[in-house]
């Protein structure tokens, strides 16, 4: 149970960095901010491995020079693998900020915040 617990809180670090990253896509952010995302993309994964090894073929390590995008995607779908299918499927949520619509997105009965 503790294995499930902390593969649980691995897949929520993932979908922050996700978040992250579109924060990064939507502003003038530096770039080593994507950079920072890259290397914790890696080390989650890393982590993930030692306790799901048969992902080893399936997930490889990106590059300090990937971009927010594609760092973006390899998060989503590195947590998707690990997201029981039948819980309930994640909601986006609108909410207003600072005078614009934003799309948050969160897992059920959460609140993302950025």
């Amino acid at each position: 149970m503790e294995r499930d617990r902390e593969i649980g809180k691995l897949v929520n670090v993932l979908h922050r960095i996700a978040r992250a990253l579109r924060y990064i896509e939507w502003n003038s952010v530096p770039e080593d901010a994507a950079k920072f995302c890259a290397l914790q993309y890696n080390r989650v994964l890393r982590r993930l491995r030692e306790l799901e090894p048969a992902i080893s073929s399936l997930f490889a390590e990106l590059p300090e020079t990937a971009t927010a995008p594609v760092i973006r995607i390899a998060t989503h779908e590195l947590a998707a693998y690990f997201e029981d299918e039948t819980a309930e499927p994640r909601r986006h949520h609108r909410r207003r900020h600072c005078g614009r619509v934003r799309v948050d997105v969160g897992v059920a009965g959460t609140h993302g915040r950025w």
